[in-house]
């Protein structure tokens, strides 16, 4: 029965050191998934703030200036 105990012990020490294990590379995996996310969300950011510029900096009045007259003519 000793034997029995110690083989059912030792199958629980495994399988939490395996379940530790998953737990840590998952971690780590998830880890490197956000910093790739925190990049990306960095990048759109600096994409906006440059379309915002380009946009304050008269760009867009000349845009919606060619639009306007674009459509304008597409209409008649």
């Amino acid at each position: 029965m000793d034997t029995f105990i110690a083989v059912c012990l030792a199958l629980i020490v495994l399988e939490l050191a395996v379940m530790i294990g998953v737990f840590v590379f998952t971690m780590l995996k998830l880890k490197d998934a956000a910093q790739a996310v925190e990049i990306a969300a960095y990048r759109v950011d600096q994409e906006v703030l440059s379309f915002g510029t380009t946009i304050r900096s008269g760009w867009g009045d000349t845009l919606r200036t060619l639009l306007s007259t674009g459509l304008a003519i597409f209409r008649r």
